[in-house]
Parts: C-alpha cells; sequence; structure tokens
C-alpha cells in the first residue's frame, strides 16, 4: 500500500477529467432521479428539493441532464404522455409550455394512427395464421415490431426533439 501511494504522490487529475467526471456523477443523478419521477410521479417535489439542495455549480447542469434524459425517454415511445406529465413539472418546462403542448397534440394524433395501423397489422397475420391451418375465437397473433405504428409514434417525438432541447443543452 505504501508502495501505490508513493507512486501516485504527484498524480492528479486534469480539468478536462475532472470536468468529465463530474458530468458522469450529474448524469448518474439524473438518471436516478428520471427512474423515480418514472416510478411515482409524486416525488417530483422531493427530487426538485434535492437538486437544489446540489452545490449551485452543479444545479444547472444536474437539471439540463435531467430533461435531456426524459426527452430521450419521451422519443423511445414507451409512455410518451407519462414523460410529457413529468417533464411539465421540470423548470425548463416554464418556457416549453406551448411547444409540449404541441408535442401532445402530435402525439395522440400518431397514436390514433397506431391504433389503425395495429388493427391492419392483427387482420394480416390472422390471414397469415389461416393460411398454414391456424384459426379460431382464441387466436391471437403477435404483431410484429414496427407494424403497429410505433415508428409513427416515435417519428412524431422526434421531429421535436432538437426544439425540446433547444437552450437546455448542459454545458
Amino acid at each position: 500500500m505504501d508502495l501505490i501511494m508513493e507512486r501516485t504522490k504527484g498524480m492528479s487529475l486534469s480539468p478536462e477529467e475532472k470536468e468529465a467526471f463530474r458530468r458522469e456523477e450529474m448524469q448518474k443523478k439524473a438518471k436516478g432521479f428520471k427512474l423515480r419521477l418514472l416510478d411515482d410521479p409524486a416525488w417530483s417535489d422531493e427530487i426538485a428539493a434535492a437538486v437544489e439542495g446540489v452545490p449551485r455549480e452543479n444545479r444547472d447542469l444536474l437539471w439540463s441532464l435531467l430533461w435531456e434524459t426524459m426527452v430521450d425517454g419521451l422519443i423511445e415511445g414507451e409512455q410518451p404522455f407519462k414523460y410529457l406529465d413529468i417533464m411539465e413539472k421540470l423548470p425548463q418546462a416554464r418556457e416549453k409550455q406551448s411547444l409540449l403542448k404541441t408535442v401532445r397534440e402530435e402525439l395522440q394524433s400518431a397514436l390514433k394512427d397506431r391504433g389503425k395501423d395495429r388493427k391492419k397489422a392483427l387482420i394480416r397475420e390472422k390471414k397469415k395464421l389461416a393460411s398454414l391451418g391456424i384459426s379460431g375465437s382464441a387466436v391471437v397473433p403477435k404483431i410484429p415490431a414496427g407494424s403497429g405504428g410505433d415508428t409513427a409514434v416515435r417519428a412524431a417525438a422526434e421531429s421535436f426533439r432538437e426544439r425540446l432541447l433547444e437552450n437546455t443543452r448542459a454545458a
């Protein structure tokens, strides 16, 4: 142990390495906050208090990283409206209210279309199974990924990505 301490005595991190380490730590916190918010949106007040308790030089970075992770989740399309509801509680939402409303409307429109596309894909898959001799009221085919209109929802969210991240990029 003494040998290790002696050899590393004069070593220290460069400013770039320190910044990368700080950013990585804030990214981990932002992902943790995102998971808590997705688990229970009622945590928003506690998370806001936790972020405000962070030193000033890290606070803005943490808010922007949290916003970025929420935008990324919105675009992944798992639960876009849950992400939008949470995003509306973040500080960046104040200046982006009209944009968030537009995103919500576009996603609702894309989801309506997705329902129609999923129904068409379901009928198509049932016909394929019937041609193979598999039919009946209990047959519920698995719809292949991408054929149910999920790409339309993702495209709608992706079209707003840059505007949602505008002026909130972490420095």
